[in-house]
């Protein structure tokens, strides 16, 4: 990761890094994204990925990530899927406070890059101070009928 990340150091801004990979870097994409580099990752084949980062001083991830993806993140006490949108995290049917404790664990494993859908039974008033004070943006989205679907963000500036 170290040559990379000294390699996208020299990368101006209209330059592109183009990065070939066995698998989605998740953990590198996250750190040139802090760098100012988005990354769009597309699986080309079995065990090669190729993620292409440009320096545009948003950091966004883009890219679809796989369950391989979500095997590194720790139990958050709650089902944790990835898709095309981000990672879902679905909390219904959970009693006070696990719901909570659930998204704000899934919050502070996946940082800066990765959206976060929440799939809810009731609209979690007492979470939405908690995110504010970490840096996370809530947008309510459409949802199936009873769900509170939400889609959380960091920095809001994506």
């Amino acid at each position: 990761m170290q040559t990379v990340v000294e390699r996208a150091q020299l990368v101006g801004g209209d330059d592109a890094l183009v990065l070939d990979a066995p698998f989605n870097p998740m953990p590198l994409r996250r750190v040139l994204a802090k760098m100012g580099f988005s990354s769009t990752a597309n699986k080309v084949g079995e065990g090669h990925w190729r993620v292409s980062c440009r320096r545009d001083g948003l950091g966004h991830i883009e890219g679809r990530l796989t369950d391989e993806d979500c095997q590194g993140l720790p139990d958050v006490g709650a089902p944790v899927h990835p898709a095309a949108d981000g990672v879902h995290i679905d909390v219904r049917g959970m009693t006070a406070p696990r719901p909570m404790l659930a998204i704000l664990r899934l919050c502070a494993a996946l940082g800066e890059g990765i959206d976060i859908i929440v799939h809810h039974d009731r609209d979690p008033i007492y979470l939405y101070p908690e995110l504010a004070e970490l840096g996370w943006d809530v947008e309510p989205l459409e949802g199936e009928p009873g769900e509170v679907r939400l889609r959380l963000r960091q920095g809001g500036d994506r």
